[in-house]
C-alpha cells in the first residue's frame, strides 16, 4: 500500500516536521535572519518551539515571534503575535472541540464612565471592554490606556497611539478577553500591541548588544551622509531598489522607525544594524529588504503581526 504524505500545503528547508524537537540549524539561522537575538538560550528557544507547535502558527510567515523586552529585572523574551493570530487560534480550538465563539460589541469609556459602543471624541478613551462568548460563557476584559498605551522615549505617544487610540487599547482588551476565554491555548502568548508599554520604562544602563544598540543609542546630529532623510513610509512608491532588492516602502519604514526612535547617525545604525544581522555593514545601502525588515521589528515588533 502507497503512503499518502501528511502534508498538502507545500514545503520547504523552513518547515517545521511532524516528528520534530527543536528548531534545525537552517530554521535557527532564519530566525536570527527574522530579529530573533542571535544569543538566546536553548531553554528560550525550546519554549518558542512549543508554541509554535502548540499555536499551529508560522513563525517564519512572521503569524509568531520571540522578542526580547528590557526590564528592571534584565532581557526577558516574550513570545508574541498580533491579534489577528490570537483570533486565529480561538477559531482553531472551538473547531476542534466543536463549540462556539463570539463577541459583545466592543465599547469604550471616557473619563466620564459612560460605555459608548463607538468612539467619536478626538482625544483617546481612557479604557476598553471587550468580551468574547464562549459555549455560552462570558468572559469580559477591559483595558486601561495608561496601562497600555506605547510612548516614545521622551515620554509622548507612538504615532499609533497617538492617531488610533480607541483601536489599539480594543486589540488590547480583546486580547486579554481571548486569553481568559482560551486559557489552555493562549496562556503565555501575547500581542506585540499589549507589549508596547513594557518598555517605556527602561533601565539606565543596559548593555549594548544586538538590538539594544538600536534601541538605546542617543540622538545624535543630523547625518550629512548622502542616504535621503528618514521618510513617511506612508507616502514612498513601492519601486525597488536596484542594489539588493530593497523596496522603497519597506527603507522609509526602517529610516522612519529609527529616527522615532532617535538613532540618526549613520555610524550607530550601521553598528545596529551589524549586531541585529550577525554580520558587518559596510554601507546601509547593501541591506537586503529581509534585513531592513528585521531591523524594523528590533525596534517595533508589533508592526510584524496582526492587522491594525
Amino acid at each position: 500500500m502507497t503512503e499518502v504524505a501528511l502534508r498538502s500545503e507545500p514545503s520547504s528547508d523552513l518547515t517545521i516536521r511532524n516528528e520534530q524537537t527543536f528548531w534545525d540549524d537552517k530554521q535557527r539561522a532564519a530566525l536570527v535572519q527574522l530579529g530573533v537575538d542571535p544569543q538566546v538560550s536553548n531553554a528560550d528557544l525550546a519554549v518558542f518551539f512549543h508554541q509554535v507547535a502548540r499555536t499551529g502558527l508560522d513563525p517564519f510567515a512572521r503569524q509568531i515571534y520571540m522578542i526580547g523586552r528590557w526590564s528592571r529585572e534584565g532581557t526577558k523574551q516574550t513570545i508574541q503575535t498580533g491579534i489577528d493570530g490570537f483570533r486565529l487560534i480561538a477559531r482553531r480550538a472551538t473547531d476542534h472541540r466543536n463549540g462556539t465563539f463570539g463577541y459583545l460589541p466592543t465599547e469604550w469609556c471616557g473619563k466620564d464612565g459612560q460605555w459608548r459602543d463607538v468612539w467619536l471624541q478626538s482625544s483617546p478613551p481612557s479604557a476598553s471592554r471587550v468580551t468574547v462568548i464562549r459555549d455560552g460563557a462570558h468572559f469580559p476584559a477591559v483595558a486601561l490606556f495608561t496601562e497600555y498605551a506605547g510612548t516614545k522615549k521622551g515620554g509622548e505617544l507612538t504615532q499609533m497611539w497617538a492617531t488610533k487610540g480607541a483601536l489599539m487599547l480594543a486589540k488590547c482588551a480583546e486580547a486579554l478577553a481571548l486569553r481568559k476565554a482560551f486559557p489552555q491555548d493562549l496562556s503565555g502568548l501575547y500581542t506585540g500591541d499589549e507589549m508596547q508599554a513594557s518598555t517605556n520604562d527602561r533601565p539606565a544602563q543596559m548593555p549594548q548588544s544586538g538590538r539594544e544598540v538600536l534601541t538605546t543609542a542617543l540622538a545624535q546630529p543630523e547625518p550629512t551622509h548622502d542616504e535621503p532623510e528618514p521618510v513617511d513610509a506612508d507616502v514612498v512608491d513601492d519601486e525597488p531598489f536596484e542594489v539588493a532588492g530593497l523596496t522603497a516602502k519597506t527603507r522609509g519604514r526602517m529610516f522612519a522607525v529609527l529616527a522615532d526612535a532617535g538613532i540618526t547617525d549613520a555610524d550607530k545604525q550601521r553598528e545596529g544594524m551589524a549586531k541585529v544581522l550577525g554580520r558587518p555593514i559596510a554601507s546601509r545601502s547593501e541591506l537586503t529588504e529581509a534585513d531592513a525588515l528585521a531591523v524594523i521589528a528590533s525596534l517595533r515588533p508589533e508592526t510584524t503581526g496582526g492587522a491594525e
